[in-house]
């Protein structure tokens, strides 16, 4: 058998990392009206996931009427397709958003003005999303029977807890819808894409964490069905999710891994030295440039080039796969 190169499919974390940070600066450099439409669209797409999921978990009594683990698994099962569609699709989740563009302020690539502009966009378009897609649930007429049974039970255990409890909750949930983000940028294939999303969207549902996009869409359909009030909603799920989704999305994910890989950890590292050497991608791990000054500029002068263009080429196949988002993500259910 004749040897050769392998190649992988796999991005090392770094690079990962610093494909996430490219990404929060995309973002916070689009238009306002288009971050909001992606993020309305993405918001709709919550609605879907969420509605497989409740619509046939609650259907299926003879399995799940005495296995409530059951009944979990196949919510969890179900619940990611709405990532899939939305990370795939280049939507905007404020989950995944809370970790991206923190991620570019701290490599320096955007202002702390545009973070909160497109953390603020992406939260009422989610909203507002997950609100229309509720309304045309109404309107299919698919929002009774056990349906309505179900989320109305969803909701009312999703608002009452401790304030804090849901907050810490809200922290566990975009951690993985994070995950979700980080790995799915690893794969370079569908199939990767999707187990990348799954694993993590379905290990914080099935554990029971707190999702805001999809809570936003759970609870407006519950609200529309005049199940539970605006104001238990707000202050009891919507503030300490979205309070716990982005401690989780912006120090958790995007501060500790900048630290790792990024600019906090590394403030001597040239920007072209950001794309790992490819035998080093699965590790993450910086070559360290030569003691003599002379030989650190040719090493430079021969492998810099060559990484500008590899992170040219990456961010171009990532921009084209219109993987603008996502964290996430995000769900609980």
């Amino acid at each position: 058998m004749g040897g050769g190169d392998v190649m992988s499919v796999v991005k090392g974390p770094k690079e990962s990392y610093l494909t996430l940070a490219e990404k929060g600066s995309l973002t916070c450099n689009e238009t306002s009206l288009k971050v909001f439409g992606q993020s309305f669209i993405a918001g709709c797409y919550i609605g879907f996931g969420a509605l497989l999921a409740v619509a046939i978990s609650e259907t299926m009594p003879g399995l799940t009427a005495d296995n409530p683990g059951l009944k979990t698994a196949i919510f969890a099962f179900l619940f990611p397709v709405n990532l899939v569609l939305i990370i795939l699709t280049g939507g905007i989740l404020f989950t995944g958003t809370s970790a991206a563009a923190p991620a570019a302020f701290y490599e320096g690539k955007v202002r702390l003005l545009d973070v909160a502009r497109v953390l603020v966009l992406s939260w009422v378009g989610n909203v507002l999303g997950s609100l229309a897609f509720a309304l045309f649930t109404m309107w299919c007429d698919l929002h009774q029977g056990p349906t309505r049974e179900a989320t109305a039970a969803i909701v009312a255990k999703k608002c009452s807890k401790r304030f804090d409890v849901t907050f810490a909750k809200g922290v566990g949930c975009n951690w993985m819808v994070c995950m979700a983000v980080f790995l799915s940028g690893q794969a370079q294939d569908f199939t990767g894409k999707c187990v990348a999303i799954y694993l993590p969207i379905s290990t914080f549902v099935m554990i029971g964490f707190e999702h805001i996009p999809a809570n936003f869409y759970l609870t407006s359909l519950a609200m529309v069905n005049g199940d539970i009030a605006f104001v238990d909603v707000l202050w009891k799920n919507w503030i300490p999710t979205t309070l716990g989704n982005f401690v989780a999305g912006a120090f958790v994910v995007a501060l500790g891994y900048s630290y790792f890989f990024g600019r906090l950890g590394n403030k001597n590292v040239r920007e072209s030295e950001q794309v790992s050497d490819h035998a080093r991608k699965s590790t993450g791990i910086v070559l360290e440039p030569a003691s003599d000054p002379n030989a650190k500029a040719a090493q430079y002068a021969v492998e810099v080039p060559a990484k500008e263009d590899t992170l040219k080429e990456e961010t171009t196949r990532f921009d084209a796969n219109g993987v603008n988002d996502a964290c996430a993500g995000d769900i609980e259910v």
